[in-house]
């Protein structure tokens, strides 16, 4: 029996036989009390320990490319069979050389997406075992599933209508348990991100970008919001608040949105909402390229080490993983910031995870790498990343944390449950998603 199940036993047996006692061996029993309770906290601060040194240890032994390779949350080919698309020798200027790559992070978008579930979770367990295979980090697998007009997954997982119709047609209690099982979909199929939902309270100077992608308005924002997180969370898939601070009726895509709002209105529009949602611990906060006249008006939010660093992180308290938007936009591009300046900034700015709609990443890799050989606080800025990323892996169960027969704890890659199993998974979470959406819509 393992110790700490032990222990547990014991310190249950001895209290429920204390109060058997005769009276006068009150103060003994209160002395073997406080020493049981001693020795099961030592036990688990024992425990953790070994847990840190564990995790620590393998984020050192990682080779510096893949440690690098984790920055990124990239597009990939196919939808069928994975196959890698660079070599490490291109960080270095020589093509063919070296392993394959595999960042981070894989996006998935609706090429990505095979037929039927049971293709789709065949090519999502073949980048698992290719990673596997060759001792890699498994990337994590993320999608765009809002909602609405923005559905990766239509015609595979049950309806998922908008942002904007579910506040129009679900109480909170609902919208959760349609998020609930859309999350439980996701899951079987594999997946383990959301880049959901948009926590944008919808206005005047973005309802025409944001269409029905908001839940509408501060209340709305915040109780579906909390709902949407919350069902994610739940059915084991992680949520990202989109898009601090906000957006404007300009598409990033084509341009560089601005947000002329006081700072009033940007308390009550954005830093609010974004507050209150960040305190039920999504996963990570996507931060838009909009520039804010207010704050640090020269430069975008996603580069901006005010709304990054001291709003994000100081003012709110958020811990988790902070994802730029695509780097490749217009609204970067053609502003002054090229992908591998805005990779720089938005790094040094305290962004984790840099998102590319490209599916090569190797050569902005090579930026950072370079610049990390000659800036050592810049390369502690990449070790603090890297290790945020690599935790909440572990916390995923993309990596296995055990602990072997001599106590000693080790980390693995996790090997995906049968597709037969998660199939049935599936098909039950999908049957009763559409069942509420016939009776609610």
């Amino acid at each position: 029996m393992k110790k700490k199940n032990l222990l547990c036993i014991l310190f249950v047996c001895f209290n429920s036989i204390c109060p058997m006692l005769p009276e006068g061996s009150s103060v003994r029993r209160e002395k073997l009390q406080r020493q049981s309770a001693v020795q099961m906290q030592e036990f688990i601060t024992s425990v953790q320990r070994k847990k840190e040194i564990a995790i620590q240890d393998y984020i050192n032994k990682l080779p510096y490319e893949q440690k690098v390779a984790q920055l990124f949350l990239v597009n990939i080919e196919g939808n069928r069979q994975f196959i890698p698309v660079e070599r490490t020798g291109e960080l270095y200027g020589e093509q063919k050389r070296g392993n394959f790559m595999v960042p981070g992070g894989c996006l998935f978008f609706s090429y990505n997406i095979a037929d039927t579930p049971e293709e789709i979770m065949i090519f999502i367990d073949s980048i698992t075992e290719y990673s596997n295979r060759h001792g890699l980090v498994p990337p994590f697998l993320a999608v765009d599933q809002e909602g609405g007009t923005v559905n990766r997954l239509k015609g595979i997982t049950g309806p998922l209508p908008s942002c904007e119709r579910v506040a129009a047609c679900l109480d909170i209690e609902k919208a959760y348990y349609l998020y609930l099982l859309q999350g439980k979909q996701m899951k079987a199929l594999g997946f383990h991100l959301n880049l959901a939902p948009v926590a944008e309270i919808r206005t005047d100077s973005n309802a025409e970008f944001l269409a029905g992608r908001s839940f509408g308005d501060r209340q709305s924002v915040i109780g579906y919001g909390r709902a949407a997180i919350n069902g994610y969370k739940n059915s084991g898939i992680g949520s990202v608040l989109k898009h601090f601070p906000g957006n404007t009726n300009t598409d990033p895509h084509s341009g560089l949105p601005e947000i002329n709002w006081s700072d009033d209105e940007l308390e009550k529009n954005s830093i609010e909402p974004f507050t209150v949602l960040v305190s039920e611990n999504p996963v990570g906060v996507l931060m838009s390229h909009a520039r804010t006249s207010a704050h640090d008006a020269d430069i975008p939010a996603c580069l901006s080490k005010y709304w990054v660093d001291y709003v994000l992180r100081k003012q709110m308290n958020f811990d988790g993983i902070v994802f730029s938007d695509d780097i490749f936009m217009n609204a970067l591009r053609k502003n002054g910031y090229p992908p591998d300046t805005a990779a720089v900034m938005a790094i040094e700015a305290g962004v984790d995870c840099i998102m590319l709609s490209e599916k090569r990443f190797a050569g902005i890799a090579h930026i950072i790498i370079r610049k990390s050989k000659s800036d050592p606080v810049f390369a502690a800025t990449v070790e603090k990343a890297v290790a945020r990323i690599i935790r909440w892996k572990i916390q995923q169960k993309i990596l296995d944390l055990s602990c072997d027969k001599n106590g000693n704890w080790q980390i693995n890659v996790r090997i995906p449950a049968p597709v037969s199993e998660r199939l049935k998974q599936f098909s039950k979470a999908r049957q009763e998603g559409i069942r509420l959406y016939q009776e609610n819509f």
